[in-house]
């Protein structure tokens, strides 16, 4: 296998500079910085490349081998995601600029999101380097899900999807469920297809070590000790199906001996964000939960941890997930969840044993189930302690060297099939 000394990494639409949970940021941003940090440490040097937001400064150096470059391509401020797609020719220059302009090559472009794979395309010819592309989501697939009164993803995503589909040497899907997505909508060819997880950092997402640390993180949210408390993660949009958590709990509320709380991070994203936010506030109003629901906004990753380990159980309640990051951070800090079955939270949440998979959206359903975790304590350690166990098979470290041996395959062979197959 060859050497990978350099990779280059796209994520045009998202900056990883940008805190997951808010705008466009999620489980995108948190799997890139992941994945470059695990590099860096496995002496690799990764350059991300995104579409400047604002005047300030182009380069940002977020570890040691890891850089964010941020490229004019359009106004220098967000602007709503269904809008960038016509900046990516200007994206795409721009990047080669910057390379030409530090002399620089790459071994791999690995790109994220079909906006990021068109911007590829004709960096990874000029450059000659094996183009690597992780979807995250699919139009096809979101459109079969569909939020009432929420928007279909237009023809063009889809049109983008398949151009990117079909160049890339390898797609990159999460999950069993992924690859069959983009083999049965897509046509995918089965011989350009790696199945990598994503991970998660253990040394920062870690069940609680005792002490006073859940009553400390529960007094900072105005709880106490003997609060039920279920957190829901994410950004707030129709497909995250947050009314379902909402409506469980004022179903839960009465036959609870405490008080409940229901916890709600993250801030509103896509066009429908903001009147879905007021939606789930009205809907909390109406059923009298009053007080008992906090909205709490986008909250830096680093502090995630402390909010996980305030909580008795996560609720997700989407309507479709890729994998399921919010999930996995939650079983590595000892939650259990209970969740919809859908995409990869089949993979971390192993159903009756860390967590509740739920086969419709029915609050009464995701209340019973609830119910079942808030008020058996002796179930709820058994689920504490194997959802923990069910995280320890993700790392990022793992995802990173299952990737590195992907990159230097790539780089050495004749033909992407020898690196899938």
């Amino acid at each position: 296998m060859l050497p990978v000394r350099r990779v280059a990494v796209l994520a045009y639409h998202s900056s990883p500079l940008t805190e997951p949970g808010s705008g466009d940021a999620g489980g995108m941003t948190v799997y890139v910085r992941g994945v470059a940090a695990a590099h860096a440490a496995a002496g690799i040097h990764t350059d991300i490349f995104t579409r400047a937001t604002s005047e300030g400064g182009r380069i940002a150096r977020i570890s040691e081998g890891v850089r964010v470059i941020s490229i004019d391509a359009g106004p220098p401020r967000v602007i709503p995601k269904h809008s960038v797609a016509q900046y990516i020719d200007e994206f795409a220059a721009g990047v080669q600029d910057f390379a030409a302009m530090q002399r620089t090559s790459y071994d791999i472009v690995h790109s994220h999101y079909w906006q990021s794979g068109l911007a590829a395309i004709p960096l990874a010819e000029r450059w000659g380097a094996p183009l690597v592309h992780s979807q995250h989501t699919l139009a096809r697939v979101k459109n079969l899900y569909l939020a009432p009164g929420d928007t279909a993803e237009p023809q063009a995503r889809i049109e983008g999807e398949e151009r990117v589909i079909n160049r890339a040497d390898v797609l990159i899907p999460s999950t069993d469920d992924e690859w069959e997505q983009l083999s049965c909508l897509y046509g995918a060819m089965h011989d350009r297809m790696k199945i990598i997880h994503p991970g998660i950092d253990h040394a920062v997402f870690k069940p609680n070590a005792g002490g006073n640390e859940r009553a400390e993180a529960r007094e900072r949210l105005g709880l106490t000790p003997e609060h039920a408390v279920i957190l829901c993660v994410g950004r707030i949009q129709p497909l995250k199906g947050l009314s379902l958590a909402v409506r469980a709990a004022a179903e839960l509320a009465p036959q609870l001996d405490r008080e409940l709380a229901l916890i709600i991070v993250g801030g509103p994203s896509t066009p429908a964000g903001e009147a879905e936010l007021a939606r789930l506030r009205r809907l909390a109003d109406d059923l009298s939960l009053g007080a008992r629901v906090q909205f709490l906004g986008p909250q830096p990753h680093g502090e995630l941890p402390e909010l996980y380990r305030a909580a008795d159980v996560l609720a997700v309640c989407s309507r479709t997930e890729s994998f399921g990051l919010a999930a996995l951070e939650a079983h590595a800090c000892g939650v259990p969840v209970v969740a919809t079955a859908v995409g990869g939270l089949k993979y971390v949440v192993h159903n009756g044993m860390s967590g509740w998979l739920l086969d419709s959206a029915d609050p009464s359903k995701m209340a019973d189930r609830l119910l079942s975790l808030l008020a058996d304590e002796r179930l709820h350690l058994s689920f504490s302690e194997a959802a923990a166990a069910s995280a320890r098979r993700f790392s990022w470290d793992r995802t990173a060297a299952e990737l590195l041996e992907l990159y230097s395959c790539l780089i050495a062979a004749s033909a992407p099939e020898a690196c899938t197959c």
